[in-house]
C-alpha cells in the first residue's frame, strides 16, 4: 500500500525544505496543493519553491497556470 505524507503550516515555515528531504529519503515526489502556487509569475508572493529546490525533487502543480486565464463556472 502506498502512503501519502501531508505537510501543512504557514507560509515560509519550512514545509518545502522538509518535503524535499522526505522525498529524497523515500524516493517520492512533491505535489503542491497550495491554491496560489499553481500560478506562473507569482514566485515571491506565494513562496513557490525555487528552481534549485524544484530540481532537488520532482514537484507537481507549481507555476502551471496563467493567472489571467479564467474558468467558466
Amino acid at each position: 500500500m502506498k502512503s501519502i505524507i501531508t505537510i501543512v503550516g504557514p507560509t515560509a515555515s519550512g514545509k518545502t525544505s522538509m518535503a524535499i528531504e522526505i522525498s529524497k529519503l523515500l524516493n517520492g515526489e512533491i505535489i503542491s496543493l497550495d491554491s496560489r502556487q499553481i500560478y506562473k509569475g507569482m514566485e515571491i508572493g506565494t513562496a513557490q519553491p525555487t528552481k534549485v529546490e524544484q530540481k532537488m525533487a520532482i514537484h507537481h502543480l507549481v507555476g502551471i497556470r496563467n493567472p489571467a486565464h479564467t474558468v467558466a463556472a
